[in-house]
């Protein structure tokens, strides 16, 4: 993919954040995240639009969404607070040659779609980035990115979703109302354990990236398999069904001795739960990083499909130990600690060369975020894409074109 970047510029709020909201605190759970991005694409067909047209609503809506998205228009100042200062939000203009949109997506290629981003994210750098790249086709792709200290996915769908709202209404509704009090829910702490410093550094090790897609039909295969035989564990959920699939590949990948012993190496997975919905106050309105991490128990090969029900009721046992436990019922900082401290010294445990104890996979499910209804005025997105930052082990679930095949990205 050739790329000619057109232009560079900052995007400032429409209007100056009020001198109270100057300063925005982390959570605890923020505090835990490490400092990389998400990165979102938004492929459009042909919208009937000017290029200057595209860019000045693009921009103009941009501006004024910052004003309700204040904090994503500051910079981190430490691992406690990110200055509200208004400095803007990274906007760059990009022309892409020789290639149409069609192309680029038959099949896409994560590496590739890299490029439909201003990838220059850096610690004291812009917290949010937008490219709009225009095929010589006509299609578009509108590339954003915004550090994952202040935003899950969630966070992100939210803001494209009321940025959207804007620029196609001209005007922000009063439905637009986001929070970023998390910290009041969940305060920081003022001493972080030792493993997050390991932990919260952004691996410089290239990764390979991947894009698979499961067909209705064998995601229905799959859940027949997990099925249970009565209770909880019938009809599991197709996140689970896949995860449970895919856990059985990933030990089986995994499955030679480790470094220390004889034994089989052990599989694990990370399985982030939403507490929006869960812990009172917190919905779809909250901004920040509102998930937490619990671990699987590990499993040991073989595994096999015959496993799956067992890895089904694993995982929904993770969920379950969330939901019936004090950090729900109790809005439990401590509790919150320890699931983020257990998941630090795994990661640290299964990336550390020099033991190979652990194998530990990242799973994460962005299915039924509506991602699709991001319409700026000239139709739906044909699709959208998901590209995490540089760690290695991670699956990410996302739902293609509404009626089309779930898609899943490995990386």
């Amino acid at each position: 993919m050739e790329m000619e970047i057109v232009s560079i510029e900052l995007i400032k709020p429409s209007k100056p954040t009020p001198p109270n909201l100057k300063t925005h605190k982390f959570s605890i759970i923020d505090q835990h995240i490490p400092h990389a991005h998400l990165s979102v694409p938004f492929f459009y067909s042909y919208p009937l639009l000017p290029a200057n047209n595209i860019n000045h609503l693009i921009k103009s809506s941009l501006s004024n969404a910052l004003t309700l998205f204040y904090p994503f228009a500051g910079r981190i100042k430490d691992d406690y607070h990110i200055d509200c200062n208004d400095d803007g939000a990274k906007f760059v203009h990009a022309r892409v040659r020789h290639l149409s949109l069609s192309q680029a997506l038959s099949p896409p290629n994560p590496d590739q779609l890299i490029q439909l981003f201003p990838m220059e994210y850096t610690i004291g750098g812009e917290l949010l980035g937008v490219q709009v790249s225009f095929f010589e086709c006509g299609g578009i792709a509108v590339g954003v990115y915004l550090s994952h200290k202040i935003a899950d996915a969630r966070s992100l769908c939210t803001f494209v979703l009321s940025w959207a709202s804007i620029a196609k209404s001209g005007s922000m509704s009063s439905e637009l109302n986001p929070r970023f009090d998390l910290a009041s829910v969940f305060p920081p702490i003022e001493i972080l354990p030792s493993s997050a410093a390991e932990y919260t550094e952004v691996p410089t090790e290239k990764t390979l990236n991947r894009v698979f897609r499961f067909r209705a039909s064998k995601i229905a295969e799959l859940k027949a398999k997990g099925e249970g035989e009565d209770g909880d564990d019938r009809d599991p959920s197709r996140m689970m069904s896949v995860t449970a699939f895919l856990w059985s590949v990933f030990a089986a990948m995994g499955a030679g001795n480790n470094n220390n012993n004889n034994t089989p190496r052990q599989c694990i997975l990370s399985v982030p739960v939403n507490l929006r919905g869960r812990v009172p106050y917190l919905d779809e309105h909250s901004m920040g990083n509102i998930a937490v991490t619990p671990l699987t128990v590990p499993m040991a090969p073989p595994i096999d499909l015959s496993a799956m029900p067992e890895l089904v009721k694993a995982i929904r046992d993770v969920v379950r130990r969330v939901d019936e436990g004090s950090l729900v019922k109790r809005r439990d900082g401590g509790e919150v600690v320890k699931i983020m401290e257990a998941y630090m010294e795994c990661y640290n445990k299964a990336n550390c060369c020099s033991e190979g104890e652990l194998g530990l996979y990242d799973v994460s499910s962005w299915l039924r975020f509506p991602f699709y209804e991001a319409d700026f005025g000239w139709g739906k997105p044909a699709w959208v894409a998901v590209l995490n930052g540089p760690f290695k082990n991670v699956v990410m679930y996302l739902d293609t074109n509404p009626g089309a095949e779930s898609m899943l990205g490995l990386r």
